[in-house]
């Protein structure tokens, strides 16, 4: 258990040192450098995969991922970046914001023609959906998996194109970049990704870009906001206002996931199912269980460690995927509710076997940590459920895993009350809320009582193992001195 529990530490460490995972490797890049004060300096990566497994002579649909890094230096002004040769039926990402305070804003629009803009359906960084136009039909789903604002430093420290002389470093605030991530799911559904395919002449496809270094946002009374209305780039192409670039599609792509690469979200979800789906039903499973190898109450209590890691190393991995910020979504603030509660149940359970092995009976903290661990469970089946939800996982997923809990809970419900109910034709329950006997016997010697937690005297012999009476001993003792006391009894009958 020790090995097995370090392995899981040492594995936790290497993720958390190494390399954010979570931003994949762009198989297409395009940056834009160059202008004096920086504003139009950005970084466009592109990677395109199969959004599910093909059927025979049907073609796939194209999941995009775009990052985006964009330097500023102070909140005036928007860039943008979209798919297609003109903004007319673009999918089209536009960043803005403060880099000295909050994210950044990450808008999501398009157009049915050469006019403004306006936010179409998507899922913002905090899992709300945005958008309010609806000129363009969407076919496809757009995410925002990322935005935050990077320091980059400010004044004489340099750009990306510091190396050319006859630029002069400009004086001025702290340099950041906005870092973006969007995943736009069958992306070639909407208009402009439709004409051009994943194919388009030579496998390219043409991208637009454009940007505003003057629009003061909070001035003109929208604030940062999703939907805030953008004042005009410059005119004419080659002025600096806008432009185009041509994407080779086929080096974006991303042939049968082959070159994939497991994300830490993607982790954090199979850990914490395995967890809560299976480590911790399993370990309610082996405390009433009458066969098998070693007590019940050791194996409950070593799968009970073994989930509870599980658990906590999903949950560390959760955080640094939030890059351990203030909790925001319901399945962030429900997670951070069940670690705490994980804890609490921990120290619940030693000092229940305390307290039983030393007077023989269930006490306030028995039932807490009964009850606390039913509703630890539950509650992390329903994590699971938003977590899929909040990845943009399909239906048909998050309905099986919803089957399999409810089928989980259901089968163990069952379980457990018959156990009861055979408990009770066996031995029935004291009035001091201790048993005269166990749930069952074992099979190996048909005598033998196992330990459970509603018993109320083979918990200690748990520990005979370790030079404590055995079962059989404890019985003959009780023997002994039943023998004796009714011998004492006759005696004094008799004087």
């Amino acid at each position: 258990m020790a090995s097995l529990t370090l392995a899981l530490l040492l594995a936790l460490f290497a993720l958390l040192t190494s390399a954010d995972p979570s931003v994949p490797t762009q198989n297409t890049q395009f940056c834009n450098f160059g202008h004096p004060t920086g504003h139009a300096d950005f970084c466009f990566g592109l990677s395109v995969k199969n959004h599910s497994s093909p059927k025979p002579n049907h073609d796939f649909h194209k999941d995009f991922h775009v990052s985006l890094s964009i330097r500023r230096s102070g909140k005036l002004g928007w860039t943008a970046v979209g798919t297609g040769p003109t903004m007319a039926g673009s999918v089209m990402v536009v960043v803005y914001g403060d880099p000295g305070r909050g994210r950044p804003a990450v808008s999501v629009r398009s157009v049915d023609g050469h006019h403004l803009p306006g936010t179409i359906d998507h899922q913002g960084v905090d899992g709300e959906v945005k958008g309010e136009w609806e000129g363009v039909e969407q076919g496809g789903v757009v995410r925002v998996m990322r935005a935050e604002w990077v320091l980059l430093g400010g004044g004489k420290e340099g750009r990306h194109d510091d190396e050319m002389e006859e630029w002069e470093k400009p004086d001025g605030p702290a340099t950041h970049a906005a870092r973006v991530e969007v995943v736009c799911e069958k992306c070639d559904t909407f208009g402009s990704v439709q004409s051009w395919g994943s194919g388009g002449t030579g496998g390219s496809m043409p991208w637009i870009w454009a940007w505003n270094d003057h629009q003061d946002f909070e001035h003109d009374g929208d604030g940062f906001e999703v939907g805030a209305k953008l004042k005009m780039h410059r005119h004419r192409e080659g002025s600096g206002g806008f432009g185009r670039f041509w994407v080779d599609m086929r080096r974006a792509a991303l042939e049968g996931g082959r070159h994939e690469v497991w994300s830490l979200a993607k982790i954090h979800g199979v850990v914490m199912a395995v967890g809560f789906l299976g480590l911790f039903p399993l370990g309610l499973v082996m405390i009433r269980m009458n066969s098998g190898k070693g007590r019940p109450f050791k194996r409950h209590w070593r799968v009970q460690v073994l989930a509870t890691t599980v658990a906590v190393v999903g949950a560390m991995i959760g955080g640094r995927l939030s890059k351990w910020h203030m909790p925001k979504t319901s399945h962030q603030w429900l997670g951070v509710g069940i670690v705490v509660g994980l804890v609490v149940q921990s120290v619940l359970g030693w000092r229940h076997h305390v307290d039983f092995v030393r007077i023989k009976r269930r006490t306030w903290i028995s039932h807490g940590h009964i009850w606390l661990g039913r509703f630890l469970v539950a509650g992390g089946l329903v994590n699971v459920v938003l977590g899929m939800l909040l990845a943009g996982k399909g239906a048909g997923s998050v309905w099986l895993v919803v089957a399999v809990g409810v089928l989980e809970a259901a089968g163990l419900g069952y379980w457990l009350w018959r156990a009861e109910r055979q408990r009770k034709q066996a031995a029935g329950a004291g009035e001091d809320g201790t048993e005269a006997l166990a749930l069952m016997p074992r099979s190996s010697d048909g005598g033998e009582n196992y330990f459970a937690l509603d018993e109320s005297e083979e918990e200690s012999s748990d520990e005979g193992e370790d030079g404590k009476m055995s079962d059989e001993e404890s019985l003959r003792k009780r023997s002994v001195d039943s023998a004796t006391s009714v011998k004492k009894s006759l005696a004094a009958t008799k004087d």
